[in-house]
C-alpha cells in the first residue's frame, strides 16, 4: 500500500507538548485519535505532460511535497520538500507551471505556538535539478533582484498565467500597511528569476481584481469603508483606465469568471431580497450591462461554479441543498466525470482538481461528512477511474457518521437549515447544540468536521445549525445576522434544538458548544437561554463586545471599523446586553471553558476576566488554558487532552 511504503521514508520524532492541567480521565474512543490526526494526503497535481503527479503527505504533523511517477505511483527519487520544526515552515497548496516546476505556498509557525499561518511565501521546486527557490516573501522582493532595486511587499494573489510565456504569471500585491489598505499593484512575475514588471493600479483601496485567462481584460471589486458597498470596475487590456460598471450589477454580486474574448462577465447574484432569497448564475454583458440568469439554485450552500479552460464559459455547477447537487452547463469532460462520480457515491461531493494538458489524465476528489476524502485519477485510454490514495486511511476505516439535513421554520417565519449528526452506537445520551465559529462567512459545511464527529463519537446527537448571520447561503442571509449576534441568532438556535428534540429521539439534556462565536455563543446562551440549556462548553469565546473591539488582532485592519460597526452595532446598552461577563448571575449550569494562553483574536485577558467573574457570582465551572496554543487548539496532544476534560465534564452533565 502507497501509505505504508512511503511511511518508511522518515523516522518519526517525539514531540512534548505542555498543558496547565493534566490527570487520569477514561479512555477516550480510538476513533477519535484517528479524527485528530488530520489524515496523510492532500492533492494530487498532475503536471502538465502526465508524467508526475504531486502531493502532499504528512508524518509525525509535518507537510512534506513529494512527486509521484504516474505510472507506478511511487515517489520520484531525490525529489521532496520537507520544512523541519527549526525551520518554521510548512508546505502548502501548489500547482505545476511547467513541466519541470511546481509553484507552491509555504504556512509560517506561529509564535511559539507553532501555528502555521500562510502570510504569501511562496517557492519554485525544480524536479530536474531538485532547487527549491523562494520566489516571494511578504517581507518583500525586489523588482529587479539582480542589482536590488524597488522593493515591493505585501500579500501577492495570481490572477493568471500567460499564455504567450509559460515563465510568467500575472499577479496582484496590496502592500502591508497599519491602519491602510492600499490600492494593489498588478505585476508580471517570472519564476524563474523573480524579477517583476509593473503593469498597473488597481481602481480603489481594498480592490479585488479578476482577469481572465489571457490577462486581456480584468474585473474589480472594491469595498465601501463606510457603508459596506461595493463598486464594479472593468479595464479593457493593460493600457487602458478603470472604468466603473457598478450600475450594471446589484449590490451583493460576487465576480467568478470572465470569457477569454472579455465580452461577458460571469457571478453570483441575489435577484429578490428577503432572509431567504436564493442565489443565481448570472451573466453580465461588459458592453452594456445586459444581465441573463442562467441558473437559479434557490436557498443553498456550499456553491461553486467550473468554468471551461477552452473559453472561460459555465462548466458545471455544484450547490448542498439536502445533500450535493449537480447541474452541467456546457459539455465538457470534466463536468461529466464529476457527475459520474456523484452518481456512483451517492451523498459525496466530488471536486475536478484538473489534468494534462492533453486531458487524458484527471484527478477528482471525492469526499462526504463522514469521508474525509479518496483520490483519484481518470485514465483516457482505459476510460475508467483508478484510486490512488485517501486522506486518512484511520478516518475512513472509522466509518463515521453521517449528515442529515434539517430544515426548520423559526418562530419569525425564517427558513434555518442545519445538520444533524447521531452517534454510530446505542442511544444519545443527549443532544449537543454545535454553534459554528465567525459568525459571517463561516458556516456549518456539508464536509467532515473534527469537533462534530468527535462530539457524535463521545455518544451524543450533535445540532449544526447554520442561524441566520452564517456565511454560506448568500449575502441577505449572512447580513440578517447584523447587530443581533447575542439575540436573535440564539435564538434561531434554541429553536432549532427544540425542533430536532421534537422530531429525532436524542435524548433529554441539551448542551451548548462552540469555539470562537461559537465560544461566545455557548457562553451567552447560558445566559439568554438559562431554562433550556443543561450545561455549556466554550473554546477561545469572547466575553465583553468593548474589549474585543479594543483588543483582537484585526482592530487595525483599514475596514475594521466599518465591518464591526455594521455586524456588532455601535450601541452601547446593546453590546453590554449581550455581552455575558455582565450578566453571569443569570448563569444556572456548569461550564467548561478553555483558551489558548498566546490567542490573538479573542485574547485570553478576556478570558481570565470571564473566569474571575464567574468565580466570584459563584457558579459551577472549569477554566483551562493551554500553552503554545493560539486561536483554538492546534497541537494534537493538547487537542487530545481537551476532549477528555470535555468527556469527563459530559460525564458529570448527564449525571446531573
Amino acid at each position: 500500500m502507497l501509505t505504508r511504503n512511503l511511511q518508511k521514508i522518515w523516522v518519526p520524532t517525539l514531540c512534548l507538548l505542555i498543558s496547565f492541567s493534566s490527570g487520569l480521565h477514561a479512555a477516550l474512543p480510538p476513533s477519535v485519535d484517528a479524527i485528530l490526526d488530520r489524515g496523510e494526503f492532500s492533492g494530487a497535481d498532475i503536471s502538465p505532460s502526465g508524467k508526475y503527479i504531486a502531493t502532499r503527505m504528512t508524518v509525525d504533523d509535518r507537510p512534506t511535497l513529494i512527486f509521484l511517477d504516474r505510472k507506478t505511483l511511487r515517489p520520484i527519487r531525490n525529489a521532496s520538500i520537507r520544512f523541519e520544526e527549526e525551520d518554521r515552515m510548512r508546505v502548502g497548496s501548489g500547482t505545476w507551471v511547467s513541466d519541470r516546476k511546481y509553484w507552491y505556498t509555504a504556512s509560517r509557525d506561529d509564535n511559539d505556538g507553532r501555528r502555521p499561518e500562510n502570510w504569501g511565501d511562496r517557492f519554485v521546486y525544480d524536479i530536474k535539478t531538485g532547487k527549491n527557490t523562494r520566489v516571494w516573501t511578504y517581507q518583500g522582493v525586489y523588482l529587479n533582484p539582480t542589482r536590488k532595486t524597488n522593493k515591493v511587499n505585501g500579500w501577492m494573489n495570481v490572477l493568471t498565467t500567460l499564455p504567450k510565456d509559460d515563465s510568467k504569471v500575472l499577479v496582484s500585491v496590496t502592500s502591508f500597511g497599519k491602519g491602510q489598505a492600499p490600492r494593489p499593484v498588478v505585476y508580471t512575475f517570472d519564476i524563474n528569476s523573480s524579477k517583476m514588471e509593473r503593469q498597473f493600479m488597481g481602481p480603489a483601496k481594498g480592490a479585488a481584481i479578476f482577469a481572465n485567462s489571457d490577462a486581456s481584460h480584468f474585473v474589480a471589486e472594491s469595498p465601501s469603508r463606510t457603508d459596506m458597498t461595493t463598486s464594479l470596475f472593468h479595464k479593457a487590456s493593460t493600457d487602458e483606465t478603470w472604468t466603473e460598471i457598478t450600475e450594471f450589477a446589484p449590490q451583493g454580486f460576487e465576480s467568478l469568471s470572465i470569457t477569454d474574448d472579455g465580452k461577458i462577465l460571469y457571478g453570483y447574484m441575489q435577484q429578490e431580497t428577503g432572509i431567504n432569497a436564493g442565489r443565481q448564475l448570472v451573466s453580465i454583458s461588459l458592453a452594456d450591462g445586459a444581465l441573463d440568469i442562467i441558473h437559479d439554485f434557490g436557498f443553498v450552500s456550499d456553491l461553486s461554479t467550473t468554468f471551461s479552460e477552452d473559453n472561460g464559459t459555465p462548466s458545471f455547477s455544484t450547490w448542498v441543498d439536502s445533500g450535493p447537487q449537480i447541474k452541467i452547463h456546457s459539455k465538457t469532460k470534466g463536468g461529466s466525470l464529476v457527475a459520474g462520480f456523484m452518481k456512483s457515491s451517492p451523498g459525496s461531493k466530488v471536486w475536478s482538481l484538473g489534468g494534462d494538458d492533453d486531458e487524458k489524465f484527471m484527478t477528482f476528489l471525492v469526499a462526504s461528512p463522514s469521508q474525509p476524502g479518496e483520490y483519484y485519477m481518470w485514465e483516457k485510454s482505459k476510460g475508467q477511474a483508478k484510486y490512488l490514495y485517501s486522506v486518512s486511511d484511520a478516518m475512513t476505516q472509522a466509518n463515521l457518521s453521517g449528515y442529515t439535513s434539517v430544515k426548520f421554520e423559526a418562530s419569525d417565519g425564517v427558513t434555518i437549515q442545519g445538520w444533524l449528526v447521531m452517534p454510530r452506537e446505542g442511544k444519545p445520551k443527549g443532544l449537543i447544540n454545535y454553534i459554528h465559529g465567525g459568525p459571517h462567512g463561516p458556516y456549518n459545511s456539508y464536509d467532515m468536521d473534527s469537533y462534530i464527529q468527535i462530539y457524535a463519537e463521545l455518544g451524543y446527537a450533535v445540532f449544526a445549525p447554520n442561524f441566520r448571520g452564517s456565511g454560506g447561503y448568500g449575502k441577505q442571509f449572512e447580513q440578517s445576522g447584523y447587530t443581533d449576534w447575542g439575540t436573535r441568532m440564539l435564538d434561531d438556535q434554541r429553536e432549532g434544538a427544540e425542533y430536532v428534540q421534537a422530531n429525532y429521539e436524542v435524548g433529554e439534556k441539551v448542551y451548548t458548544a462552540g469555539g470562537s462565536y461559537g465560544g461566545y455563543s455557548s457562553a451567552h446562551n447560558v445566559v439568554r437561554h438559562n431554562d433550556y440549556y443543561d450545561c455549556s462548553i466554550i473554546d477561545a469565546g469572547f466575553f465583553e463586545f468593548e474589549e474585543l473591539k479594543k483588543t483582537w488582532d484585526g482592530r487595525n485592519g483599514y475596514f475594521t471599523d466599518a465591518y464591526t460597526d455594521a455586524a456588532m452595532g455601535t450601541d452601547p446598552e446593546k453590546l453590554r446586553q449581550m455581552s455575558p461577563i455582565h450578566h453571569v448571575d443569570k448563569i444556572r449550569v456548569p461550564l467548561l471553558v478553555s483558551h489558548g494562553i498566546i490567542d490573538r483574536r479573542t485574547p485570553v485577558a478576556g478570558a481570565r476576566k470571564f473566569r474571575d467573574a464567574l468565580e466570584e457570582a459563584g457558579v459551577d465551572f472549569e477554566y483551562h488554558e493551554y500553552a503554545r496554543e493560539a486561536h483554538g487548539l492546534y497541537n494534537k496532544d493538547n487537542r487530545l487532552e481537551h476532549y477528555k476534560k470535555v468527556q469527563r465534564f459530559l460525564d458529570r452533565c448527564d449525571s446531573l
